[in-house]
């Protein structure tokens, strides 16, 4: 209903809300004003449908008996710089003797409207918006807050126990403003397009309501609400990031808390290019070096992994002034300097109201990465078909890489976790 591809029927509905519109003038009517006294009001709710997720609005509209049992349900937009009229009509719904009225229909998402007789298209934009219900005899009707996205599943403003806005959110936090180009700094979940970014699924957990929850690969990652039931507020793992890295290393598919199943751990490059011609060591080469840790605090970084799991003090290596640090207890592995700068450094973020502040990139510290499992290795890796010495170590949930020829805002950077796991469980041929 809400889609360009439907556009006739909200022409439709336009063009019916013009004419009623001058009528009412005409009869006298007074836009702005309530024809009698009363206390509209409408509620939104979201439920599953067979084709996807359904808004349903229900409502109490109180009527002067004056021949009108219906309303419009129409976005209004308080953005000073919206280019919307003033009521952008999307359905119509009748009015009961006691003044209730349900209408329900697919989510309504930011895209192309036609306007009022098709002589204009509007862009609804994404963001908090009102929809209201009115009608013309003094435009009476109730409104409510409603979170338009650009996607069809959603979601609804009510946030709670919604995952696919939880996830939208927590992307917009850090990636929105790379995205806008209005940060330099690298991805930490990668770009939010269904062309080239991102994919939704079900995927079986023996925890999850059913067995199954809803994940969403990333280049850097994998988003999953295990528990949709969950509280969400001042709860920063309602949204988690999956335990890619460990799996691949270890050839243990996780298929829920305590259940896994073996598989062949991933022969797939842990860093640089996702291509033939790049050598440098896949996730399976780091499970011989899970339990190796011989430095000490504050040691120059120098050892090298090769792409059959071999490592070998290389004193050709420039110094790049890398040192091991900052001890985790938890997997008895250091983090290397660049690392740990970057897993405590500050910047830009995206409020929930799209307002811009300055925080904290990793809030609660090991959120998005987990532990790490190994040390920090050097390796000859192939990054735009150029090989270059890049310093690779690997955490639970992500892969940090340190490249010194990059330029500064991009010396380090996620590694392509999402995709390489979803090559290695979905397209291993």
């Amino acid at each position: 209903m809400l889609k360009v591809k439907k556009i006739s029927y909200i022409k439709l509905l336009n063009l019916l809300a013009a004419v009623l519109l001058v009528l009412t003038f005409a009869l006298g009517g007074v836009a702005g004003k309530p024809a009698y006294a009363a206390t509209p009001r409408i509620e939104l709710s979201v439920n599953s449908g067979p084709t996807g997720r359904i808004l349903t609005i229900r409502g109490y509209n109180q009527q002067e008996n004056l021949g009108y049992n219906y309303g419009y349900l129409a976005f209004e937009d308080d953005d000073p710089e919206s280019t919307l009229p003033p009521y952008l009509v999307f359905g119509a719904a009748s009015i009961k003797r006691d003044g209730t009225f349900t209408w329900q229909g697919p989510l309504p998402r930011a895209g192309i409207y036609e306007g009022i007789g098709g002589s204009e298209n509007y862009q609804v934009r994404t963001g908090l918006m009102e929809i209201s219900f009115f009608q013309f005899n003094g435009f009476s009707g109730g409104k409510a807050d409603y979170y338009v996205t650009d996607n069809s599943d959603g979601p609804f403003v009510d946030t709670t126990n919604d995952p696919v806005y939880q996830m939208d959110r927590l992307w917009q936090r850090t990636d929105q403003l790379i995205a806008d180009g209005g940060v330099s700094r690298s991805w930490l979940w990668g770009p939010h397009d269904t062309g080239n970014g991102f994919t939704s699924l079900l995927e079986p957990y023996a925890e999850a309501p059913h067995g199954w929850r809803l994940v969403t690969y990333y280049d850097k990652s994998r988003m999953e609400v295990t528990h949709p039931e969950a509280q969400t507020e001042n709860n920063p793992y309602y949204v988690t990031n999956g335990l890619l890295v460990k799996e691949m290393v270890t050839g243990q598919l996780q298929l829920g808390d305590n259940t896994f199943r073996s598989t062949t751990p991933a022969q797939i490059p842990a860093a640089g290019d996702f291509s033939a011609d790049n050598q440098s060591p896949p996730f399976a080469a780091f499970a011989g070096v899970l339990n190796w840790n011989n430095y000490k605090d504050g040691d120059q970084i120098r050892r090298n992994l090769d792409a059959d799991g071999s490592t070998y003090s290389n004193n050709a290596l420039p110094n790049y002034n890398v040192t091991a640090g900052h001890l985790v207890k938890e997997t008895n592995h250091f983090i290397a300097s660049p690392f740990w700068n970057y897993l405590n450094s500050t910047g830009p973020l995206q409020n929930e109201d799209g307002a811009t502040r300055v925080g904290r990139i990793f809030d609660p510290l090991f959120y998005a990465t987990g532990y790490p499992i190994t040390e920090a290795y050097w390796t000859a890796t192939t990054v735009g078909g150029e090989t270059k010495d890049v310093l690779v170590q690997l955490f639970e949930r992500r892969v940090l890489t340190y490249t010194p020829s990059n330029p500064p805002a991009y010396r380090v950077e996620m590694g392509n976790v999402g995709l390489q796991y979803y090559q290695w469980r979905y397209n291993r041929g």
